[in-house]
Parts: C-alpha cells; structure tokens; sequence
C-alpha cells in the first residue's frame, strides 16, 4: 500500500485505531525485507480494507495483530521496526467470541501449544464460544530442550485464564501435556516455588515472569478442575486448541488472514462438541 492510499485509508478507522495505527505507520511502510513487520504491514492493510466495508471489529483485531509483530518480532540490524514496541501498546493476540454458545454449563476449556524453528503459538477454545491465539517469537529467556515446549503449553493455560479473569472459577481445564498438568497440580496444591528447569525468573519489564504469575493464580482457583485429553484423538476442544496455537505459529512466517481461519475452524468444533454432547 502506498503512502498516499495508506493516509485516505486512515480516516476510516474509529480515532483510538487511527492513533494506533498512525504510531506504527513508518515501520509498516518500510518493511523492506524484516518478516515480521512485512507481516504487520500485511495485517495493517487488511485492517485498512475491514473498514472500508465498516468490519471495525475486524479492522481493530488486524490492527493489534500488525502492532504484535512490531512489538515481539526479532527485528534484524536496520529494520526500522528495531525491535521495540510504542511504549503504550498492548500485545493482546486475536480473540473472539461465537454468541452462540454463551451461557452454556459447564465450562469446558482446551490450550495447547505449537513450536517450530523458533516459531510458536499458543491458543485456547471454551465450549461457551471463547477462542484466541497468540504468536511466540523464540525469546532469550527461554529455556532450551524439553523444556522450551512445556513452557509454552503453561503460557496457553495463562493465556486463557487472563483473557477468562474471573469466569475461570469455575471452569474444567483439558490439558494434553502430562508435564504441564503436573505442574498446574502443584501449584493448586500450594508449590509455587516449582518451575520447569531452566526456565528464567529474573523480572520481566511488565513485572513477574508468566509462569510465575500462573502459579499464583492457579494457587487460589480451588474450584479450577484439571484433566488430562490426549492429543490428536479427535477430542473437539482439544483439536480445536491445536489448530489455535497452529495458526499462530505459521502466522509467523506465512501471510494469510489468520483471524478468519481461527473462527472458521472454532466454529466448526464447537458446533461438533455440541452435537457430540447433546447426543450422549
């Protein structure tokens, strides 16, 4: 998009994403060759074009999209993207919500994580209609090895219980990582201290390392009910959990309209989980 159609197509946006988008404008429009802000250049032009159709639900998930990948990517030397996110932007993921099957007893949630040559994704789906994802760049503070992917399954399950906040009280969690259920039984049990090896506790900018957050909240959710589902055994909210975290994963290095896919698909499990748990 070039800089004049970009600017025409700003006015259509609601004031607080035009302010949004204006502060990352320069680094989308010279992309050049960095993947993540050619991905956030992307991401911000469908957003532009969501509004021209008055999709300002849509323009505004794009629009956080592109300021993601501004903010986490590892920007190379001289990208204009540098690395740095504005300082007052907030990197919450894609998130939606299927009216449907609001209210619906109990609440049943799936994560899962998805990890592949640096790339990674997290993702989540309730059986109230609630779905997301959130993409994870390889960070320095990761730990290596087995390690790196459990970490990731429990930053799914943090993922989902900041986004549930207060409805998580009550919910029934379906994990399918038997290392990250372990640890989630310890810390409901009071054994906070306990962290997967390797993994860094040294403050982070926004405060307390994620894990470490989780456990104190997973320590004062007596009510939360953790159960085991194997992966790939055509559980719907579990595969549906997968296919989150999968295409935030290849949202990284393929460009394709991410959010439409994730709604698409959370759509059709729910709609089976549904169907399954009305016949039994």
């Amino acid at each position: 998009m070039q800089n004049d159609e970009f600017s025409r197509a700003l006015r259509l946006l609601s004031p607080d994403l035009h302010a949004r988008a204006r502060r990352i404008r320069s680094r989308v429009l010279k992309a050049g060759s960095c993947p993540y802000c050619r991905i956030a250049a992307r991401s911000l032009e469908l957003a532009l074009h969501a509004a021209t159709f008055d999709e300002h639900h849509w323009a505004g998930v794009l629009v956080a999209e592109a300021e993601y990948y501004i903010g986490v990517g590892h920007h190379p030397q001289g990208c204009p993207g540098g690395g740095r996110a504005p300082s007052d932007s907030r990197w919450p993921g894609v998130h939606g919500d299927i009216r449907r099957w609001a209210g619906t007893d109990p609440v049943i949630a799936a994560t899962d994580a998805s990890w592949k040559k640096g790339h990674g994704g997290l993702g989540y789906v309730t059986s109230t209609g609630r779905w997301g994802f959130r993409s994870r760049p390889e960070d320095r503070t990761d730990p290596t090895g087995r390690s790196k992917v459990l970490v990731n399954e429990l930053r799914a399950v943090e993922l989902l219980l900041s986004v549930l906040g207060e409805d998580a009280s009550d919910l029934v969690l379906l994990v399918d990582s038997l290392s990250a259920l372990t640890y989630l039984r310890s810390w409901q049990n009071g054994r906070t201290e306990l962290m997967p090896d390797g993994y860094d506790l040294r403050p982070r900018r926004r405060g307390a390392p994620t894990l470490v957050r989780l456990a104190e909240r997973v320590a004062v959710l007596p009510g939360l009910c953790l159960e085991h589902v194997k992966a790939h055994s055509g559980h719907p909210l579990n595969e549906a959990a997968d296919s989150m975290a999968s295409i935030a994963r290849r949202s990284l290095s393929e460009s394709f309209d991410a959010a439409a896919r994730a709604e698409d698909l959370a759509k059709s499990f729910l709609l089976t989980w549904h169907q399954t748990a009305l016949a039994a």
